[in-house]
């Protein structure tokens, strides 16, 4: 967690300009919008599987909530009969609470919210009652003025930092295990991290060295325009041998 409010700022700008790069490739119908705690995207249903894996592999993000999204919920008894149409399959036979976050002008409380959808959904649907501090479900709801979202699936992220805000960096790969993983890691940390490759083995090693390299920049840092080096060592490793007594 980025504590400083300049930091976080900068995090989160830089996070949401890879995301305009990247999901800008997908369709010009997604939107990305940001807030001072979280980047929110809207995409087409088509986009759906792609956009979350996209998110699930950038550095940065550390979760992913997918939501439903509903315009003009103005009154509670709106929002509590849509949250029940939407989740109450979640919680036959289980226990279950809300949880809910508000921003903007309304006339009830954050707490009103939880306890009237809540309430609703103890009465008209199956369930085994509400259970405020374990409970088997926890129905998520977002308030922002009169948008709903209802938070379907959570899911883990990367973590790390987002790409561009920790400077350059140069990978040296062999096309092996342990190169391979530190790109992965210095990508993570938010490095931007630029390929270098002593060719020892000729043309086909050189073309399985670029396609890992290649892997891990589409998978986790295609926000970033980078370099790959390859220099030609063959000769110099004929020297060396030609050059060099038996005994070494």
């Amino acid at each position: 967690m980025v504590k400083g409010s300049s930091a976080k700022r900068q995090m989160v700008g830089q996070l949401y300009n890879n995301l305009l790069k990247m999901l800008g490739r997908f369709s010009e119908e997604i939107n990305v919008r940001k807030f001072s705690d979280k980047i929110e995207v809207v995409t087409p249903i088509e986009f759906v599987v792609e956009v979350r894996q996209l998110l699930l592999d950038t550095p940065g993000i550390e979760q992913v909530l997918e939501a439903l999204q509903f315009d003009k919920m103005n009154t509670l008894d709106e929002i509590k009969v849509k949250v029940g149409e939407v989740t109450h399959e979640r919680i036959a036979g289980k226990t279950f609470v809300v949880r809910a976050k508000r921003s903007g002008t309304h006339d009830f409380r954050s707490t009103q919210l939880e306890q009237t959808v809540g309430g609703y959904m103890l009465a008209t649907y199956p369930s085994n009652g509400v259970d405020l501090h374990n409970p088997e479900v926890t129905i998520r709801i977002e308030l922002l003025n009169n948008q709903l979202n209802i938070i379907t699936t959570k899911h883990v992220g990367l973590s790390g930092f987002p790409l561009g805000t920790q400077g350059d960096i140069l990978s040296l790969m062999s096309g092996g295990f342990d190169s391979t993983v530190a790109s992965y890691l210095t990508m993570k940390r938010g490095l931007k991290t630029h390929f270098i490759f002593f060719n020892l083995g000729g043309v086909a090693h050189e073309i399985g060295v670029k396609q890992v390299a290649l892997y891990l920049w589409q998978k986790f840092g295609s926000s970033h325009k980078v370099k790959f080096v390859s220099v030609p060592f063959d000769d110099v490793l004929t020297e060396i041998f030609a050059s060099t007594h038996e005994t070494y």
